[in-house]
């Protein structure tokens, strides 16, 4: 009996060490948010923009929407030239291919913030929440600039 008991052991062993592993697939990376930032605003004006920029991460993703307390709405908006005219409109996503970047800058897309209930002052910080259809809510913290402050310099 001890002798079966020995060998179901050793067999058991063999077989464990002998079994195939497999290494759990590394997590997708999810899209970083760098250099966000929106400019000081003037007493009485109650929009601003924010501007941002996207790195993809292992896959495809797309930002969905935005949040912060500091405003009643924020939207994502494009300005296209139209018959020599810039026009800027609200779009529904931002595509962030993998492994890539995209820029949110003035003149272009950015994050419209709408009913300011208090000008964004210089100096000061808020927080922003980006809707992603794959990575999720991202959480980012708003630098506010001077009105006539450059842009952070690209990374």
């Amino acid at each position: 009996m001890k002798r079966r008991a020995a060998v179901a052991l050793i067999a058991l062993a063999l077989a464990r060490a002998t079994a195939p592993t497999y290494a759990a697939e590394p997590a997708p990376q999810a899209v970083a948010v760098n250099d966000a930032w929106a400019r000081a605003t003037p007493p009485g004006v109650a929009v601003a923009a924010v501007y941002l920029t996207l790195a993809g991460g292992s896959q495809r993703d797309r930002l969905v929407g935005a949040a912060t307390p500091r405003a009643a709405m924020a939207q994502i908006h494009v300005v296209a030239e139209s018959a020599g005219m810039a026009q800027m409109r609200p779009t529904e996503a931002v595509d962030v291919p993998a492994h890539g970047s995209v820029a949110l800058a003035p003149q272009g897309t950015h994050i419209m913030l709408m009913d300011l209930p208090r000008p964004l002052v210089a100096g000061e910080r808020f927080p922003l929440t980006l809707q992603f259809e794959q990575a999720g809510r991202i959480d980012v913290s708003v630098e506010v600039r001077a009105p006539g402050a450059a842009p952070p310099a690209a990374h």
